[in-house]
């Protein structure tokens, strides 16, 4: 069969699928993606025989622009897909597998939980699957939680954590391991006590370790920062595709909750992934702390100072590398 998933989210929402593509692949399906700017490079080149990209619409607002949903489209329609497995919240994705004309359509909804758009995204579906839509009661990973989209096409009854399957769908070439410690940067957790300072700390704090750094983030004057004033070396803004090989020829990731997590859990690295706080902090930890590969997940005490939390995140890594052997 021709299957098509819809994904056009981040790229840690995309690589939550890789078990389920490499099912729908060892199934012997021919899998083509639906994909967003911000993740169409999260996998390998090869994984998939087809990507459509959107574009979209800039924040606040929902949806994809004009002309990327029509090249998108036009593509979609070409390829003739037999099914279409919705991974998606967009309501934009639903409408997309109704147009390209796709008999067969997965996909989530919520019931009563969110009953608007529950109505709103059943008609769009030929085969809906009941998903929470409150943090609070997700008590599996998004791994699992996606794996269910798929569950009539493939042979297997569980996703795989076999890193080798994994690996080869999201890297196109495999780099030779160095032994650095890649640092994410990223502001999402300033309040949460993981600001500029406290990767400046963190960083420090590795190297007196014995550790090679290196930091990496989307934000330049972020990056620079850290590594001038911890004596690291610096990464900004790389392209998807060398970010990933860097972070698969590191010995280890440490990060807040982010598309570094994910890369890693899916290639194999072992990582130290950050969350902040909350109400929710238990069910985020369980749905998307790293897949398969080995991992700490540490929820921040912003009353902690930042000389504690850099000791206590450096701790966690030379405590990984020894469990792991690496």
């Amino acid at each position: 069969m021709k299957i098509l998933l819809v994904r056009a989210d981040g790229i840690g929402d995309a690589l939550a699928c890789a078990p389920l593509v490499a099912a729908l692949r060892a199934a012997g399906h021919e899998v083509g993606a639906v994909l967003g700017m911000a993740n169409q490079h999260a996998f390998a080149s090869h994984a998939f025989a087809r990507v459509h990209v959107l574009e979209r619409i800039p924040w606040p607002r929902h949806g994809a622009t004009a002309a990327s949903y029509r090249t998108a489209l036009s593509g979609a329609r070409a390829a003739r897909y037999d099914a279409a497995l919705v991974a998606s919240e967009e309501l934009v994705a639903y409408r997309f597998a109704v147009a390209a004309g796709i008999v067969t359509r997965v996909g989530f909804v919520n019931g009563l939980e969110k009953p608007l758009k529950t109505v709103r995204v059943r008609g769009s579906l030929t085969q809906p699957i009941l998903r929470t839509a409150s943090a609070s009661r997700v008590r599996e990973h998004e791994v699992e939680t996606l794996f269910r989209l798929g569950s009539a096409f493939v042979r297997e009854d569980r996703p795989t954590r076999d890193v080798a399957r994994l690996r080869e769908l999201v890297l196109d070439d495999a780099p030779a391991p160095q032994r650095f410690v890649a640092l994410q940067t990223s502001r999402k957790l300033d309040g949460a006590g993981l600001d500029r300072e406290a990767y400046v700390a963190l960083a420090r704090e590795l190297i007196a370790r014995g550790h090679a750094v290196r930091v990496f983030g989307d934000e330049r004057e972020l990056v620079t920062y850290v590594a001038a004033n911890a004596n690291a070396r610096a990464y900004p803004a790389l392209s998807v595709a060398a970010w990933k090989a860097h972070l698969a020829a590191a010995r280890a990731v440490v990060t807040p909750d982010s598309g570094a997590a994910h890369v890693a859990g899916m290639i194999g690295i072992p990582s130290v992934d950050c969350f902040a706080p909350g109400a929710a902090t238990a069910s985020d930890v369980a749905r998307w702390r790293p897949w398969a590969a080995p991992s700490r997940t540490i929820v921040l005490d912003p009353s902690r100072a930042r000389d504690a939390i850099a000791a206590l995140l450096a701790a966690e890594v030379d405590g990984l590398l020894a469990q792991s052997g690496t």
